[in-house]
C-alpha cells in the first residue's frame, strides 16, 4: 500500500512538472508596424524537447488586443524549427504582416507570380485574415465591412485562408489547389471573398479545385481549437 502511494505521488509530481513545462512559452519575434499602430508578437510554447511545440501570433492595435493566440505552426523534434522556416517576419505595409518565403530550397516549391484581392462582403469588420501558400504566410489586419484589399504576392501551387471577425470567436476558412502544374507557369489572380460564415477562393484562370484547409504545418480550424 505504501509503495502504491509513493508511486502515485511521484506520478503526480511528474505530471505537474510536465504541465508547467507545457505552459511555458517564449517570444520568438516582436515587430512593430511602420506607423506603430500594430504590434505583433510571435511566441512558441513547448512542452519538452521531444514533445510538440506550437507557435502563436498575438497582435495589438494602438495598445488594445486585436488577435489572441492565433496558431501559426505545430511541429515536433523531427520538424524544422519555426525560426528557420520563417526567419524574417516583417510588415510590408501598416496593416499587412508577412513571414517566410515561398521557395525553401526545393524546385517543386518554386514561387510563381500572382495577385491577390481580398473582399469583405459582410457587414462586420474582420480582425485578421491569414493567407498561406508554400512556406509563406501573410496576415492582413483590420479589414473593414465592405472593404477590398489588393496585394501582389507569389504562390506555390495552392492557397488557403483563415480569418476571424472582430470581437467574436467565429472563424471562416477556405483552401484551393492547382490541378495541373502547367497552370503554374503563368501569372495567376486569386480572389478571396469573406462571407457571413465562410470564405471562398476563386481565380479567373482554369485549373483550380477546392482543397482541405489549411496549411501543412498546422491543424485545420476544427482541430486548432485544441491548442
Amino acid at each position: 500500500m505504501k509503495r502504491v502511494t509513493i508511486v502515485c505521488v511521484i506520478c503526480a509530481i511528474l505530471l505537474g512538472v510536465l504541465a508547467g513545462v507545457r505552459a511555458s512559452s517564449r517570444v520568438l519575434f516582436s515587430t512593430v508596424s511602420p506607423n506603430q499602430h500594430y504590434h505583433v508578437d510571435i511566441s512558441q510554447s513547448r512542452s519538452f524537447p521531444f514533445f510538440e511545440r506550437a507557435v502563436f501570433l498575438n497582435a495589438r492595435r494602438d495598445g488594445g488586443p486585436l488577435v489572441r493566440r492565433k496558431l501559426l505552426y505545430t511541429g515536433d523534434f523531427l520538424d524544422n524549427d519555426f525560426k528557420d522556416l520563417y526567419s524574417n517576419p516583417r510588415f510590408r505595409s501598416e496593416s499587412v504582416y508577412e513571414l517566410g518565403g515561398v521557395e525553401l530550397g526545393n524546385e517543386s516549391l518554386r514561387e510563381r507570380p500572382g495577385d491577390l484581392r481580398i473582399i469583405n462582403e459582410t457587414s462586420r469588420d474582420v480582425a485578421y485574415i491569414l493567407i498561406e501558400t508554400g512556406w509563406y504566410k501573410l496576415v492582413a489586419f483590420d479589414i473593414k465591412a465592405g472593404a477590398m484589399l489588393d496585394l501582389s504576392f507569389h504562390y506555390a501551387g495552392g492557397l488557403s485562408c483563415q480569418g476571424q471577425f472582430v470581437n467574436s470567436e467565429e472563424r471562416f476558412a477556405g483552401a484551393v489547389a492547382t490541378e495541373n502544374k502547367d497552370y503554374l507557369s503563368a501569372k495567376r489572380q486569386f480572389l478571396v471573398r469573406v462571407k457571413r460564415d465562410s470564405a471562398t477562393i476563386e481565380s479567373p484562370q482554369q485549373g483550380l479545385r477546392q482543397a482541405r484547409c489549411c496549411a501543412s504545418d498546422r491543424p485545420d480550424p476544427d482541430h486548432e481549437r485544441l491548442y
